[in-house]
């Protein structure tokens, strides 16, 4: 399949994220980035940087562990 920047494309894409692997491309107003967790849990989100995601992303795993 072809990444022809259709939503499947994009799908497509994260499922090749291995545990641990982190992506990011720059969107309009930000930066979308997704984080595979090493127990293969998919993190997403649009932040104005890349800090600002990566924070996000911390503060998801920290709220996932206390479960």
């Amino acid at each position: 399949a072809t990444n022809d920047g259709t939503r499947e494309g994009f799908l497509m894409e994260i499922a090749l994220l291995l545990p641990g692997q982190e992506r990011w491309r720059p969107v309009a107003g930000g930066i979308e980035y997704d984080y595979c967790t090493e127990r293969g849990e998919l993190f997403s989100c649009i932040a104005k940087t890349l800090d600002a995601a990566q924070s996000m992303c911390e503060d998801w795993m920290m709220r996932r562990e206390r479960y």
